[in-house]
């Protein structure tokens, strides 16, 4: 008990919007999270287990997410390598077995999420219990996974459904309703007219 009292209170601590995004992956591996090389995480994240406390997740190499992410382990999440997260996306991994009229949610059940290298998924995505999201997708913001995807494909909408295929070397364009769900980029500094310095 006491054991989990104190990695509760560092998963808070992770979560905290004043702790420098560098530290961040540090804190959540004394906590039991595997967290590769180069990984970029906000702050708010919260990464919970309800039912039995395990933090039962782990995030590939070079993966960026971003703020306000939730990430349910009761059942194991596994990201993978160079993945981006919008901000707010939603991951779960529990639900409840349909009960009678007396109580609907039933009992409680859990299943394991997976998210393949390179996928990116913006703003407010969910992916619920049991899903494997294929390597190289994006799925759209707000969008609601409901069931497994396929490789390099442009998902969306509630639930999602695949709206195109993607090359595998093609750069989709930004969804136009997920703007600033990546990692910040550098910008170029304006060129000053000529003759003015």
């Amino acid at each position: 008990m006491r054991r989990r009292y104190g990695r509760d209170i560092l998963v808070s601590v992770a979560s905290a919007r004043v702790l420098p995004h560098r530290l961040r992956p540090l804190v959540l591996r004394r906590c039991g999270v595997e967290v590769g090389v180069g990984c970029q995480l906000r702050e708010g994240i919260i990464v919970d287990n309800a039912t039995s406390g395990d933090l039962r997740l782990r995030v590939g190499q070079g993966t960026y997410i971003n703020s306000d992410a939730r990430i349910d382990t009761a059942a194991p999440v596994t990201i993978g390598a160079e993945v981006s997260f919008g901000p707010g996306v939603r991951i779960v991994t529990t639900t409840h077995a349909l009960g009678t009229s007396d109580k609907r949610a039933g009992e409680l059940t859990s299943r394991p999420v997976t998210i393949g290298d390179g996928s990116w998924l913006g703003a407010g995505v969910m992916v619920l219990p049991g899903v494997t999201i294929a390597r190289g997708c994006v799925v759209a913001a707000g969008a609601v996974v409901t069931k497994d995807t396929e490789p390099d494909g442009l998902y969306g909408g509630v639930p999602a459904r695949r709206i195109r295929d993607l090359e595998p070397s093609e750069r989709p364009s930004r969804p136009a309703t997920s703007a600033g769900t990546g990692p910040a980029r550098p910008r170029r500094a304006p060129t000053p007219p000529s003759g003015r310095r």
